[in-house]
């Protein structure tokens, strides 16, 4: 099975762009978010682990296995999310939401969506176990 290395390198409080809002408002609620994912994946039987880290300076970040998370979103499709009719078969409307998931600040990545940081995740998984030597 493949390996995941999340780390969440911070330099210090994430700033709202003005008249926005957040996702994550605090460098520990993104910690905190960051180990529910971890937990779960663990849970699931994947191989995780998280490193969480303070910098000097620079912008906070999010790294998978050495790759940035807006990086690896840059070449992911993402699609709307649908829900399935009572025959178990796919409905064309679209799941709504306040915020769209695809709605984030890219140059913040406390701001980035529950569905965002899950496709990154799962890309970056997906391609490992792809590489991987049997």
């Amino acid at each position: 099975m493949a390996m995941i290395n999340i780390v969440y390198a911070y330099a210090g409080e994430p700033q709202a762009p003005p008249g926005g809002e957040l996702r994550h408002k605090s460098v520990q609620a993104m910690k905190d978010y960051i180990e529910n994912l971890v937990f779960q994946m663990r849970m699931g039987g994947v191989s995780v682990k998280f490193l969480a880290q303070e910098k000097a300076e620079g912008p906070n970040d999010v790294t998978i296995n050495g790759r940035q998370v807006k990086d690896i979103l840059a070449t992911t499709e993402i699609k709307p999310l649908e829900y399935e009719d009572t025959d178990n078969q796919p409905v064309s409307k679209v799941i709504k939401f306040d915020r769209a998931p695809t709605d984030w600040d890219r140059q913040v990545i406390e701001d980035i969506s529950d569905t965002l940081m899950k496709n990154a995740i799962a890309k970056v998984f997906a391609e490992e176990d792809a590489n991987r030597i049997l």
